[in-house]
């Protein structure tokens, strides 16, 4: 008689995410092992059952680690609660060379994205456009490649949102871009730092 097989962890989760790092280099194959993963903890009823994570709103750091990422050091495993949003247009960002998973375990969060429209007239600077916008959710494990075109995340209007994020570095340590769309202009940021305003 064999016996049933264990349910997926929280702990399971983040073992898995520091092999995938120390597996390879392939941001791609390292991603889309981390976005299977937390589907696959999703399904048991993650992240509500977590001991790091509180009932309030905020943010709450899962795991940080100190010596796996891409390329090195250091993914971060974070969850958020957040009650409704007001509706607006957030400022596009990008994650610079960071690559991000993201998932909605409950509510909704929609990743709208963003493209450059290069015109004609090679001495104008290209224009940044919204392009298709990601689903609402809940849904698990959505990937952010590195040096993708910029996104800009809208939480329900409606419902509390509980929503998890990996990256594949400590954002407060990557210089990241953050987009206005008024003037077409860029500011420069770290997430330890304020974010600039549209």
């Amino acid at each position: 008689m064999t016996g049933a097989t264990p349910p997926y962890t929280e702990q399971r989760f983040i073992e898995d995410i520091r092999e995938a790092f120390a597996a390879g280099k392939d941001a791609r194959v390292q991603a889309q092992t981390i976005a299977d993963r937390m589907r696959e903890l999703f399904a048991t009823g993650w992240p509500e059952t977590s001991e790091r994570f509180g009932k309030a709103a905020g943010s709450y750091t899962i795991h940080a680690d100190a010596d796996r990422g891409h390329p090195d050091p250091g993914f971060m495993v974070m969850v958020y609660r957040q009650g409704p949003q007001k509706a607006g247009v957030p400022s596009p960002h990008d994650h610079g060379t960071c690559f991000v998973v993201y998932g909605v375990a409950a509510g909704s969060n929609v990743q709208a994205r963003y493209r450059w429209s290069y015109p004609e007239d090679t001495t104008q600077p290209p224009v940044l456009e919204e392009g298709p916008g990601g689903r609402p959710g809940p849904w698990g494990g959505r990937l952010l490649p590195p040096r993708r075109d910029p996104t800009a995340p809208q939480g329900s209007t409606t419902e509390a949102t509980v929503y998890v994020r990996v990256t594949s570095q400590n954002l407060d340590d990557v210089w990241r871009h953050r987009y206005h769309l008024g003037d077409n202009k860029s500011s420069v940021f770290r997430s330890a730092t304020q974010m600039p305003k549209a």
